[in-house]
């Protein structure tokens, strides 16, 4: 039986609504996560000259003080972001196809949507496309629109807002990072952890709960059901 509608999430105030786009949009299994990883760490092996484990403590260090490995490297290492993202991005190897629940719990939400990532924005396009979501989709806020300085820095919500131009408490950021979700819910957003069990869900932060509107391991049945504003 469903849940009376006064019981359900209520997000009638919003009207933006931002997307983290790996591992929210679309999720990975276990292997897909770790041919990723693998991939990111042979290219900072090969930038360094180094065997793999000093080359993945270096991967995993940037990611956690930066927000990402390659906001590192840009600001220590002087890497090319476009190399970057054209050697560790493989979409190919995300076996996507055009995902009708995810577009038709979308559709229904009111307003603007857009994707808030730290990777690149050709890449995001092309995943949206895959995904048949692409045109409903008005903004990609990428890496290089934030200046390789990504989330979770305050400095990268500081662009998000100048660029879209929306009243932080009548949007949604829904991030498979609860990291991520600070800065957001500091000012003033509704935030939506998916806690999916893949990408930076496993990470915790202390009193993360202050941070978290709302979870859920199901984005498509989360966005389905939430109440929403009529026209």
């Amino acid at each position: 039986m469903s849940a009376p509608a006064q019981h359900l999430p209520d997000f009638r105030h919003v009207r933006t609504w931002v997307f983290d786009l790996d591992h929210t949009l679309y999720t990975l299994d276990a292997t897909q996560h770790a041919a990723m990883e693998e991939r990111i760490c042979t290219f900072v092996q090969r930038h360094f000259g180094l065997p793999r484990e000093p080359a993945w403590a270096i991967q995993k260090r940037y990611l956690r003080d930066y927000g990402s490995t390659l906001a590192g490297l840009v600001r220590h290492d002087r890497v090319d972001p476009d190399f970057y993202h054209d050697t560790v991005n493989d979409l190919a190897a995300l076996s996507l196809a055009p995902n009708a629940g995810l577009r038709a719990a979308l559709a229904r939400l009111p307003g603007q949507r857009l994707v808030f990532t730290n990777n690149c924005g050709r890449y995001a396009r092309n995943v949206l496309k895959a995904l048949g979501i692409e045109h409903l989709f008005g903004l990609i806020v990428d890496a290089k629109a934030l200046g390789y300085v990504p989330k979770p820095q305050q400095a990268a919500y500081d662009t998000l807002l100048a660029l879209a131009g929306f009243k932080p408490e009548n949007a949604a950021l829904f991030d498979d990072s609860v990291r991520n979700l600070v800065p957001a819910r500091a000012r003033g957003m509704t935030t939506v952890w998916f806690n999916n069990g893949g990408g930076q869900s496993h990470w915790r932060i202390e009193d993360q709960g202050l941070h978290i509107n709302h979870e859920t391991g199901d984005l498509v049945h989360f966005l389905s059901g939430i109440r929403i504003a009529t026209p």
